[in-house]
């Protein structure tokens, strides 16, 4: 299935996520964690907008 990328109202682009270190680095996985976090975030919020903005267009055109 294509999606069509105009439909979706989505101001934002998927991060960039930092190399892991070769050892275990507690300050680096959160940091990995946090950028990871705010992506989903955003995802998630951008979803949910454009859900709640297709159900008033249907519901104007039921209307109508």
């Amino acid at each position: 299935m294509v999606v069509d990328p105009k439909k979706y109202n989505v101001s934002f682009r998927a991060p960039a996520i930092p190399y892991a270190p070769k050892e275990y680095n507690q300050q680096d996985f959160a940091e990995i964690h946090k950028v990871l976090r705010i992506y989903f975030n955003q995802l998630d919020s951008g979803l949910r907008d454009n859900r709640d903005a297709q159900r008033a267009e249907a519901m104007g055109w039921y209307m109508s």
